[in-house]
């Protein structure tokens, strides 16, 4: 009991700060949606709890229940303080009490039976986290191994690889399958574990369970403020929340690939809100899951530069249009006048195509990895093909293509081709796309339609471009 009540605080003490910490961002604006701020906060608090860890090691302050709450609670004092005295919320959208009971009695039925469906699905998820222990090679090689060090020394001990800790023969260094990992998956762990009486392999994958529930929470505002129905945006959530890959992910907790899915949606979908409405909030939101995402995997350096077309389409469409081709020119460069092999990024980058299209088509088109949503894709932009670089979807668009662009060259183009051939990668690393792609077929349907308070999307000099 006590070890349950250790972890659920652990969980939701940095998931306060974090709500307030987001809702002070709009403590000058219209008052944001409560889910934006309860969604969003979440991962603002967590990472913050992962920076105030390493902080604390770099000052060599040992970990402790003690330490680690007393500052999260300061911390959490600190936005409630900032976050104290909101601005009125003239212009915001209508409340999802209101938005229901405006909506046809089927839609209305249609919302309660998704919603009922995902809180069966995540309590089925929940406990199959919090009652199993590490399962999966990577999350019991690359990552656990370093929390549970941490763990017991109280800070963050350096790992390296074989030979340099076979050559120095120091007992302060360790090593593990992935030494040169990012160390925020195992701070998660860690922050849970020092909740707890004793190391526990279940309980310290609670944040796997948080992230289920803030990563629907965040979507559902944002397809709500992007113009869907709250029918319809629940449906959207259902759907995600249920494709077999993700779930699998969230059920064998311990793994950083849901983690880096959820940033790089997050400050996706941010970025574009930013990008239609100009909302300052959103833009700090978009780079605070930005830089999240980079801190999570080595990969994530190259999710979240695909989110930089987007961005300057946003802010001028012949610069954004530009950089696209100038980034497709030099790509077509490289196959024709580049190396064969080149070190990049920690992989090695081709020159010649491998042929890993039988695999992809098998886990996209064919295996029901996905729920076979490729088809839906394929027919959504195939409708809206008109729209796709019209001034509001414009943005999404840039962004989606360069993040299709990285996992053509990733599958295609690099080592990790074998990986995809193998089947080890080809659905991980997809993963990463999921939330963000899932929000840009939801954008497709609805057309990128204005809900009440948005701005103009565009300035004067995008007008004129256009």
């Amino acid at each position: 009991m006590i070890d349950a009540i250790g972890a659920i605080a652990s969980v939701l003490l940095p998931w306060v700060a974090g709500t307030y910490a987001v809702r002070a961002l709009w403590r000058r604006a219209p008052a944001v949606p409560a889910l934006v701020a309860i969604g969003y906060g979440y991962f603002v608090g967590a990472f913050g709890a992962t920076w105030l860890m390493r902080a604390l090691s770099l000052a060599g302050i040992r970990w402790s229940l003690p330490t680690l709450g007393a500052a999260m609670l300061a911390l959490g004092a600190i936005a409630w303080w900032l976050a104290r005295r909101p601005a009125p919320a003239e212009g915001a959208a209508p409340g999802l009490r209101q938005a229901l009971a405006a909506e046809p009695p089927l839609l209305r039925w249609l919302f309660w039976l998704a919603l009922s469906l995902l809180a069966v699905r995540l309590a089925g998820l929940a406990v199959d986290v919090v009652t199993a222990p590490l399962r999966g090679y990577d999350q019991w090689a690359h990552w656990a191994t370093k929390a549970r060090v941490w763990f017991e020394h109280g800070r963050m001990m350096p790992f390296v690889p074989p030979d340099t800790w076979l050559a120095r023969g120091d007992p302060s260094l360790f090593i593990d399958a992935n030494p040169g990992h990012p160390g925020t998956t195992p701070l998660l762990q860690a922050w849970t574990a020092n909740f707890l009486t004793a190391w526990n392999e279940s309980l310290i994958n609670l944040p796997w369970v948080a992230l289920s529930v803030a990563l629907p929470a965040a979507f559902f505002a944002q397809a709500r403020l992007a113009g869907a129905g709250a029918a319809l945006a629940m449906v959207a959530v259902w759907l995600l929340m249920t494709l077999p890959v993700l779930d699998a992910h969230v059920a064998s907790a311990g793994a950083a690939d849901v983690f880096m899915a959820a940033t790089y949606g997050l400050a996706a979908m941010a970025a574009w809100r930013w990008s239609v409405t100009r909302e300052a909030p959103m833009a700090w939101l978009a780079l605070v899951m930005a830089v999240a995402g980079v801190l999570v995997k080595v990969e994530g350096v190259l999710w979240m530069s695909t989110l930089v077309p987007g961005v300057v389409v946003a802010l001028s469409r012949r610069a954004g249009f530009a950089l696209a081709g100038a980034a497709a020119v030099a790509f077509a460069g490289y196959l024709a006048f580049g190396p064969a092999r080149l070190p990049l990024m920690g992989y090695v980058l081709l020159s010649r195509p491998v042929n890993v299209l039988p695999a992809v088509i098998d886990h996209v088109f064919v295996f029901d990895n996905w729920h076979l949503a490729a088809y839906a894709l394929v027919a959504l932009v195939a409708w809206r093909w008109r729209r796709l670089l019209s001034p509001r979807l414009a943005p999404m668009t840039m962004t989606m293509a360069a993040a299709v662009g990285l996992v053509v060259v990733v599958y295609f183009f690099t080592s990790a081709a074998g990986g995809v051939a193998d089947e080890t990668l080809v659905n991980r690393f997809l993963l990463h796309l999921a939330p963000a792609l899932a929000f840009y077929a939801l954008l497709l349907y609805v057309g990128g339609g204005e809900r009440r308070g948005d701005q103009p999307s565009l300035n004067a000099t995008n007008a004129a471009d256009a």
